[in-house]
């Protein structure tokens, strides 16, 4: 009996799904970011595309991209969404230069802190701050006064 294809080997939907799998089990320069940490795809996911599309659907627009909601958690239902680049980039770990332990927030050998938010490649600053509290107070005020949601 010969094989049966969906036909969507072409979409972007699928090259999402196969670069999601490919990050998660293939040992690569991003592996460290996925598979490295522990980061898996669902059972359901893993060898069935349609069932990936069932949960995610189609993407709204082609500018978007997948996105782990909680990057702690696997590629799983209820984990992941078609995302901006913008939007993605609101949902980043913390960078290994980090000393606050906060997303967005800058210890300086000093003892001084400083909020940083970017937004579409520029970098937002809030000045130097004596206090964690003071820095995380500005920086969240950054992230409304730009509507940054996350």
């Amino acid at each position: 009996m010969p094989k049966r294809t969906h036909g969507l080997s072409k979409t972007s939907e699928y090259q999402s799904w196969i670069h999601m799998i490919k990050r998660c089990t293939k040992p690569n320069n991003r592996w460290d970011r996925y598979g490295g940490r522990g980061i898996k795809v669902c059972e359901r996911w893993m060898n069935d595309f349609l069932l990936f599309l069932e949960d995610v659907g189609k993407k709204p627009s082609p500018k978007l991209t997948l996105e782990r909601i909680d990057n702690d958690k696997d590629y799983e239902p209820g984990n992941v969404r078609w995302a901006t680049r913008w939007e993605q980039s609101l949902n980043r770990g913390l960078r290994s230069d980090n000393l606050s332990g906060y997303q967005g927030i800058y210890r300086y050998a000093h003892g001084k802190y400083e909020g940083r938010l970017y937004i579409g490649g520029v970098c937002l600053r809030t000045g130097r701050c004596d206090t964690l509290k003071e820095a995380i107070k500005k920086r969240s005020e950054l992230k409304q006064k730009y509507h940054c949601i996350k």
